[in-house]
């Protein structure tokens, strides 16, 4: 059992989240361990219900990791008392009427699936709960062409955007229809300029970014702009 999702544009007090996500498994008779040492982690186990045939109480874990426009949560399954991802030691929260709720019946995919509909709901209900901390700052750019990004097909028009927000930095490409691509500056490698092709002029200069896509393999989408505004671009990704 593993599952992440990630979340862009959301503006989530991630503390709150957190806090939400154990209130709910406390709430369930879960005992509930959780570390905020390097963003947030939490894990819960109940006594009794959740052994494997060699005695080992399993837990199950939920990561919270990034900042409030752009983070990611994970669901897997651990060993109570086992974290791997933090050094610090877990805050664990006592289980009351443990007893009573003992015999139930624990199912591990019934609960990560309710879990989910309550941690979707939870963002939902908290987002733009950082709102006011958002300090964004976009330069925009006429682009006639787009060619090489998963999943598009090559796509006349549009605008480049490189959108300043809370000291991070990233590069979205709006097509006509309103769709985007977003490129967080963390992924990019490498922004160059490259010659004409598909019966493009073969002097017109392109701007060619080098980014690893979510799974981690690069890709090289190409930008058709004016020269002058790839050369500013380039200046402000690299200063």
């Amino acid at each position: 059992m593993a599952k992440t999702q990630q979340y862009l544009d959301y503006f989530v007090d991630l503390a709150h989240l957190a806090s939400k996500i154990q209130s709910y498994l406390i709430e369930r008779h879960f005992e509930v361990g959780f570390s905020s040492e390097k963003g947030y982690f939490i894990q819960a186990s109940k006594r009794g219900a959740l052994r494997t045939t060699t005695g080992t109480r399993r837990s199950i874990d939920i990561t919270i990791k990034g900042v409030p426009d752009d983070f990611e949560i994970k669901i897997s399954s651990g060993e109570w008392g086992n974290n791997l991802l933090v050094s610090a030691p877990l805050f664990v929260v006592p289980v009351v009427g443990i007893a009573a709720t003992a015999a139930r019946v624990y199912t591990a995919k019934k609960l990560e699936s309710d879990l989910w509909k309550y941690i979707k709901s939870e963002v939902e209900s908290l987002r733009n709960t950082m709102q006011s901390q958002k300090k964004s700052v976009q330069t925009q750019y006429d682009c006639d062409y787009i060619e090489g990004y998963p999943g598009w097909q090559s796509v006349v028009g549009g605008k480049l955007i490189i959108e300043q927000s809370n000291g991070r930095e990233r590069l979205v490409f709006e097509a006509p229809d309103g769709e985007q691509i977003t490129i967080p500056s963390t992924k990019i490698l490498k922004a160059s300029v490259v010659l004409g092709r598909k019966g493009l002029g073969q002097n017109d200069q392109l701007l060619e970014i080098t980014c690893t896509d979510r799974d981690g393999s690069q890709i090289h989408p190409i930008f058709n702009l004016q020269n002058g505004s790839i050369l500013k671009i380039l200046v402000q990704m690299n200063r």
